[in-house]
């Protein structure tokens, strides 16, 4: 008798969610994976409520915090990668774009330095004493951008680079709660918007009205490259438009580590638990057991 393959679900017990309480967009995505895009209440590691704007696709997604946020959480509770991050803009006039940010081709092989009041081996915002509590994504850290090299970042897959004239290392976006509406110092509002400093907007893909994110979650915005590659700050109130910061989320693939053995195929339906399609001659939940033929 021919033998068919074996299809054998196996539970795992390392990625519960239970009841409606959750600390993520992830935890909400795991938990119904019909979850629509929206705004969230969710908990820190104190179980204190705070609100995030969770946007879904199969398998994945991004977590944008409020802006009116007053409770202290943990960043790293909210992402999964440090590959690139996602930042939406809003214009003037109320449209909003989305670009993916991440390195440049040289230094795709460095992760994104992704903060909450912390900046550790990138340097320093101009505008952290005054206007903080504040999310910060680091592209080059101070041993790599502290050289008059090309730097820059890449925004929707394309390099925007310029050459480092000093070896000041600033290489960052910063996102400001601002919660007193505080002017800014330093440097006032940049020197005005080079191409090098916008080029992100201009790669920006154009968000449907009606998948428009609400204004809470757009923050007064810092960005700071070089020597010689540019500064520019801006007000929400002042210059009527903001930036958000999308943490990338990924659902955990239980196929990754393999577990089907002697030539299965394995299968996943969700982070909580994957199906062994075993090869002909081979059973179990892992296709680990021969099949014993009856003499």
């Amino acid at each position: 008798m021919p033998l068919f393959p074996i299809f054998v679900l196996l539970l795992l017990a390392n990625h519960c969610v239970h009841g409606t309480v959750f600390h993520s967009c992830k935890d909400i995505y795991t938990n119904d994976h019909n979850s629509k895009n929206g705004t969230y209440t969710i908990l820190n590691r104190e179980n204190k409520p705070y609100q995030v704007y969770c946007e879904f696709y199969y398998k994945y997604g991004y977590t944008y915090i409020s802006r009116q946020t007053s409770v202290d959480f943990n960043i790293n509770d909210l992402f999964t990668t440090t590959d690139h991050v996602k930042v939406r803009h809003i214009a003037g006039n109320g449209s909003q774009t989305e670009t993916i940010l991440e390195n440049i081709e040289s230094h795709k092989n460095l992760s994104l330095g992704l903060f909450y009041n912390r900046h550790i081996g990138y340097a320093m915002p101009i505008n952290i004493e005054n206007l903080a509590p504040y999310l910060y994504v680091g592209f080059l850290p101070i041993i790599v951008a502290s050289h008059m090299t090309v730097q820059g970042y890449r925004a929707a897959k394309q390099n925007v680079l310029f050459t480092n004239c000093d070896s000041n290392p600033n290489s960052y976006f910063v996102f400001y709660f601002n919660p007193n509406e505080t002017a800014n110092e330093g440097y006032g509002s940049g020197w005005g918007p080079s191409a090098f400093m916008t080029e992100w907007m201009v790669l920006g893909s154009a968000i449907p009205a009606e998948h428009a994110m609400p204004p809470e979650f757009f923050f007064d915005y810092e960005i700071h490259f070089g020597g010689c590659g540019g500064y520019m700050f801006r007000h929400r109130l002042d210059n009527k438009e903001g930036a958000a910061l999308g943490l990338r989320f990924d659902e955990y693939d239980p196929c990754v580590c393999s577990p089907c053995q002697n030539g299965g195929s394995c299968r996943s339906p969700s982070d909580t638990r994957f199906i062994c399609h075993c090869a002909a001659g081979y059973t179990g939940d892992t296709c680990g057991d021969p099949v014993l033929s009856v003499g």
